[in-house]
């Protein structure tokens, strides 16, 4: 494992926590996967860490040879790093980026012909329909590489994740673009997209059951309160339980017609309010946590008005960062008004 020590600084910017590091007493200091900044490195001085261990950069990647690594190398991260912020501020995916995160994922979105003519189905009835399977995709390859799914397994997660949503082809523009809140009735119809994709889904020869039964249960929930069939726990399959949280994060921070979309911190804080027993609990905690931490060094808007810079996120404090504005250091957990209004860049 390559290692940094901390009083060779000009070193240790930019670069990835690949463990958590703690404090003498065991209290975790940041977070894995966490981007060291100026402000990170003097916490770590406080607490006098002397040695970080870090991501290897792509041309060092032979010299951990027998260590698996979730995303491989720092240049990955980094490139979801921008992928995430885009998508938060608003700006879309840059399709040039996907393969520096994930040549599976570049690979199933760009290469595959018959996916291809399933997505472009989903694109022809609804835009956001489109740009949230893709989004979806890159949050599940995400988790997928969190929890060190096999390179087949990615693969299959990706296609499912591409192609959740294809049942919704089958539903009225008019209802899923409605403004207002949806009755009973048009709520029953648009429920239906899981069934409908899941027959859509047999079109397609080469995928695998399991990426079918994931197109099935993306709306089923841990406590049995999702549909279709109100499946519990671990009668979920695996990529549906991904599914279900990739596709509520990505709603919740994108705009619709009837919604302004949720900064990723509101977002947690809804997950939060949801409740960790509608989705499998250590996916969301992996998800959110790792998730997190990639909004550091975005620049944002409070809701003052007031322009900063995210400078660090406590593993305990997902939803309150340290936020540098003007070299002051506002410290969101000790505002109970104060909030982060919108990612910006």
């Amino acid at each position: 494992m390559i290692t940094i020590p901390l009083c060779s600084i000009e070193n240790a910017i930019d670069e990835i926590l690949i463990e958590d590091i703690f404090d003498d007493e065991g209290n975790i200091l940041m977070g894995k996967n966490a981007i060291i900044n100026e402000y990170a490195l003097k916490i770590l001085s406080k607490f006098k860490i002397e040695k970080v261990p870090i991501y290897p950069a792509k041309e060092e990647i032979h010299l951990l040879k027998g260590l698996s690594l979730s995303f491989g190398h720092k240049e990955n991260i980094l490139a979801m790093q921008k992928i995430v912020t885009r998508l938060a501020a608003g700006k879309g995916v840059d399709p040039n980026r996907l393969e520096d995160v994930s040549k599976t994922l570049s690979t199933e979105i760009n290469k595959n012909n018959q996916m291809i003519g399933q997505t472009e189905r989903i694109k022809d009835t609804d835009e956001y329909t489109y740009n949230h399977s893709i989004n979806v995709a890159i949050y599940s390859v995400y988790i997928g590489n969190l929890i060190g799914l096999d390179k087949d397994k990615i693969k299959e997660l990706c296609q499912a994740a591409l192609l959740h949503d294809i049942g919704k082809a089958k539903v009225p523009k008019d209802i899923l673009n409605k403004k207002g809140r949806l009755t009973e009735k048009e709520f029953n119809v648009v429920k239906k997209h899981t069934v409908d994709g899941y027959i859509l889904s047999k079109k397609i020869p080469f995928l695998k059951e399991e990426v079918r039964e994931a197109i099935l249960g993306h709306h089923e929930r841990e406590d049995g309160s999702g549909y279709p069939s109100g499946l519990k726990g671990r009668d979920i399959n695996l990529y549906a339980k991904i599914l279900a949280i990739a596709d509520v994060y990505d709603a919740l921070t994108s705009e619709r017609v009837y919604k302004e979309k949720s900064t990723p911190f509101d977002a947690i804080e809804e997950f939060y309010n949801l409740g960790f027993n509608k989705f499998s609990r250590p996916l969301l905690t992996i998800f959110l946590k790792n998730i997190s931490q990639l909004y550091v060094n975005s620049k944002v808007k409070l809701n003052d008005g007031r322009v900063g810079k995210i400078q660090f996120i406590h593993p305990k404090k997902l939803t309150k960062p340290i936020i540098n504005v003007d070299g002051q250091h506002i410290n969101l957990s000790k505002y109970t008004s104060l909030k982060i209004k919108e990612i910006i860049g």
